[in-house]
């Protein structure tokens, strides 16, 4: 079985890192568990070591969120209105775009005799979800008009680097600022969070000053690839090997590879390409589409390509590595951020805690 594991002692410094940093800007920090979702060991270190809530795109399967949180969780995505009963009974703030929906959300908690926070999404140029710029005072004025209305409005958010790749700049965050301070003049409203995404921001900070209203970062990839996503660069002071997916080696054999006369398609309707022709050194590893994103992979062994993918083989050429590699070697891997969801939501991959014990003695 394929093997997810989780560095402990990695995240930990990660999470640390990022806290002190971001608090420092004044900016507390919602972890996003796309990939994890209601995994108790990762949340632990989470709100062990100083992120303020955690966040999820999806309702997870399991009811068991007593269990797990001392406060409610944040539900980061547009709510379907299929699903307004659970989130307001599962989470403390939902994020929004829809005045139909918010409504909705309203008649529910009258009916659940429950409070509920709500953030309005405005779309500062990345072109997902959000209300557009101008139209947000009015629509916030609308929010409080609603017939016995019992929301708490806790603020507005963006997005970035999610869909038309935008990146921070002074003016798409100023948007932000501005709108903020417009509903507490016009509308005489307390607009206590305003909330950007995600870790595309950390570059920007690094040399540029925060307009004074934004008081709330969402990382997710920062924190377990160590990565600045939309620009794809390492960041420099954290752990990029977190998350390391491993796996072993079901074949090994040379095979002369060379272009078909007669060729169809692959497992995925794709035609099939050969970065490499001639005499190979080729693995099959005991891993595919169902296990992780392999394509998203980067081998630890120098010279090791991945060259084939069906929904349970991977195949690697290993003809320029030094390792000569046979039947129950395992191989492992870096992870980028498909990998990750694919690898943690799967059910034949194995989630492995690496603790510090283990880093210490290994």
């Amino acid at each position: 079985m394929a093997q997810l594991i989780v560095d402990i002692k990695k995240l930990k410094h990660n999470i640390q890192f990022l806290v002190q940093y971001c608090n420092k800007l004044g900016l507390k920090i919602t972890g996003i568990l796309k990939g994890p979702g209601l995994d108790a060991t990762i949340i632990h270190e989470m709100m062990s070591n100083g992120i303020d809530n955690v966040g999820f795109s999806n309702l997870p399967m399991e009811n068991n969120y007593d269990e797990i949180f001392h406060k409610k969780p944040v539900f980061i995505s547009l709510p379907s209105i299929y699903e307004i009963s659970n989130i307001i009974k599962y989470f403390g703030t939902s994020f929004h775009s829809e005045i139909s929906v918010i409504e909705r959300i309203n008649e529910e908690l009258i009916t659940q005799n429950r409070s509920h926070n709500i953030v309005l999404m405005v779309d500062t140029g990345d072109l997902r979800e959000g209300v557009l710029p101008e139209n947000v005072v009015d629509i916030v004025k609308k929010i409080h008009e609603i017939k016995n209305f019992k929301l708490n409005f806790s603020g507005i958010g963006s997005n970035m680097g999610c869909c038309a790749g935008m990146l921070p700049n002074e003016d798409n965050l100023n948007i932000l600022n501005e709108l903020a301070v417009q509903i507490e003049m016009k509308l005489g409203l307390e607009v206590k969070t305003v909330s950007i995404g995600g870790s595309v921001m950390l570059e920007w900070l690094e040399k540029n000053r925060l307009p004074d209203k934004i008081n709330q970062i969402r990382l997710g990839e920062a924190i377990f690839l160590g990565n600045i996503p939309t620009i794809n660069k390492k960041h420099i002071d954290l752990h990029d090997d977190v998350l390391i997916f491993k796996s072993d080696v079901l074949e090994t054999n040379e095979k002369k590879v060379d272009s078909l006369k007669i060729c169809g398609k692959d497992a995925f309707g794709c035609t099939p390409k050969f970065a490499y022709t001639g005499m190979r050194k080729r693995a099959i590893m005991n891993f595919g589409i169902s296990d992780t994103y392999p394509e998203g992979l980067q081998p630890l062994i120098d010279g090791l390509d991945i060259v084939c993918v069906n929904s349970n083989y991977t195949i690697i050429d290993f003809t320029n590595s030094h390792e000569q590699l046979k039947p129950g070697d395992f191989v492992e891997f870096k992870m980028n951020y498909m990998s990750m969801l694919q690898g943690f939501i799967s059910p034949f991959t194995k989630i492995v805690y690496k603790q510090p014990a283990d880093s210490i003695n290994g």
